[in-house]
């Protein structure tokens, strides 16, 4: 017999928005790669808001949230973005002219990334898309974060799975950056990584050349998931 869960899955409002950039800066303070993305928590938590309101209710965006039953707290959330044709057709239009997304500075509900090493992981991880994902519809999750003090109840992959089956449903192929505290999660969901990023965060971390700050070979994993087509035999 399955256990009980002890959490709801729901779709998150812009009332959330708060509580998911918390979340979002504070599942990220542990990871040296995102220690280097912003000065300060409060300047990381204000670009995510940014972010947010720009997606949150939005049509071709999902947002769903895992509510703790005991604490009745917010605890972990996800988003996947499902782009349109038209959205397609103009990323397709950015390759063929051989231009970056960010050329034309972020959009509504793009991260606002800063110089550096943000930059050029984004860059990179929009050259990977524009080549898998050319004139493909698609999704991507582009969010996975739970709250330190509620990790390892399942939560994460809950909210894993229940993209996935939402990409099976229209048929659809994830694409998704893998950090390598998400990489477990996403690996044991059925993503296969198929390119990746190394980055030697000593050249990105003041004062860090010597190796005596915990800084070192850092991977972005660019991972994609297939949608399953044909159902269980007893569906």
């Amino acid at each position: 017999m399955a256990a009980k869960s002890s959490f709801s899955l729901e779709p998150a409002s812009r009332e959330d928005i708060p509580r998911l950039a918390e979340i979002h800066v504070i599942a990220c303070l542990p990871d040296n790669a995102f220690k280097l993305y912003f000065a300060t928590a409060a300047e990381f938590k204000a670009r995510v808001i940014d972010m947010l309101n720009g997606q949150v209710g939005e049509s071709d965006w999902l947002h769903l949230k895992a509510v703790d039953y005991a604490t009745g707290k917010l605890a972990a959330w996800a988003s996947w973005h499902t782009p349109s044709d038209r959205e397609l057709r103009e990323r397709a239009a950015q390759t063929d002219a051989a231009q970056k997304p960010s050329d034309k500075g972020p959009g509504k509900g793009d991260f606002d990334f800063p110089p550096g090493l943000p930059q050029l992981v984004q860059d990179d991880t929009d050259r990977w898309i524009n080549r898998w994902a050319y004139r493909r519809r698609h999704m991507r999750c582009l969010a996975l974060f739970t709250d330190p003090a509620f990790q390892r109840r399942g939560m994460g992959t809950a909210l894993v799975e229940y993209g996935n089956r939402l990409a099976d449903e229209k048929t659809l192929p994830i694409f998704l950056q893998g950090s390598p505290y998400g990489f477990p999660i996403y690996k044991r969901a059925g993503f296969e990584t198929v390119q990746h990023l190394d980055v030697d965060l000593r050249e990105w971390a003041p004062g860090a050349r010597e190796g005596d700050r915990g800084f070192g070979s850092y991977r972005f994993r660019y991972m994609l998931r297939l949608p399953m087509t044909v159902p269980d035999e007893t569906e």
